[in-house]
């Protein structure tokens, strides 16, 4: 699962090309498109319930701020069988979508070397308003796997503007990271967070570290 296949690489490169421009915009920093088959959804869901988690740490405080989490979560998870096809292959096709744009919003090719599935149950409390780590650039990745929950992007701590992601199963949620486009500080990174978890939440999340230089 998750080879190369040239028609739908073809049709999926100007899904990830458009969601990559989208994700461009000066004012944008996440947004979502449509990418797996039901059949890969399953295959990655039974995957994922069958590694080994633990309790989340309930909150993480940094720079004064607390931020909850209420989630079971595997991490580092490994990067083996079909999640490391799938690592693979977006790594690839979203490498090769950016080259196809008048500029590209990678400065270099990347490998998502952070990986993590998290399990949330029915009536957790999701987690807290955030962004994610500084030390991750480029690009990050949440892939939802299964449950009713609500993810959301919004303009402030405090909750403000809250948008509703459509990240159902068979999406893919695109995070503006520093070096998209330039990026850098917090700015590159967008406040995020999930709640309304009604059924359980399963996800898969992907990020990028920089290359180190020897």
């Amino acid at each position: 699962m998750f080879d190369y296949d040239y028609n739908r690489q073809k049709q999926l490169g100007k899904q990830l090309g458009a969601a990559l421009q989208r994700l461009s915009r000066p004012e944008k920093r996440i947004t979502s498109l449509q990418f797996f088959t039901d059949a890969e959804v399953a295959t990655l869901r039974m995957a994922a319930k069958q590694q080994d988690f633990r309790r989340a740490q309930g909150a993480i405080n940094y720079q004064g701020r607390s931020t909850f989490q209420d989630f079971d979560v595997c991490f580092p998870a490994p990067r083996e069988g079909v999640f490391d096809n799938l690592a693979t292959y977006l790594e690839t096709s979203l490498w090769s979508a950016g080259q196809a744009l008048p500029k590209n919003p990678f400065v270099q090719p990347f490998r998502l070397e952070d990986f993590a599935i998290q399990n949330y149950p029915a009536g957790s409390r999701g987690i807290g308003i955030h962004r994610d780590g500084q030390r991750y650039h480029h690009i990050v990745i949440i892939i939802c796997l299964g449950g009713a929950s609500r993810l959301f992007s919004c303009d402030d701590r405090a909750g403000r503007g809250k948008r509703t992601i459509d990240d159902r199963p068979g999406r893919m949620v695109l995070l503006s990271a520093p070096g998209f486009s330039n990026r850098t500080g917090e700015d590159a990174r967008p406040l995020h967070g999930v709640d309304r978890v009604t059924q359980g939440r399963l996800s898969l999340g992907f990020r990028a570290t920089p290359a180190i230089s020897i």
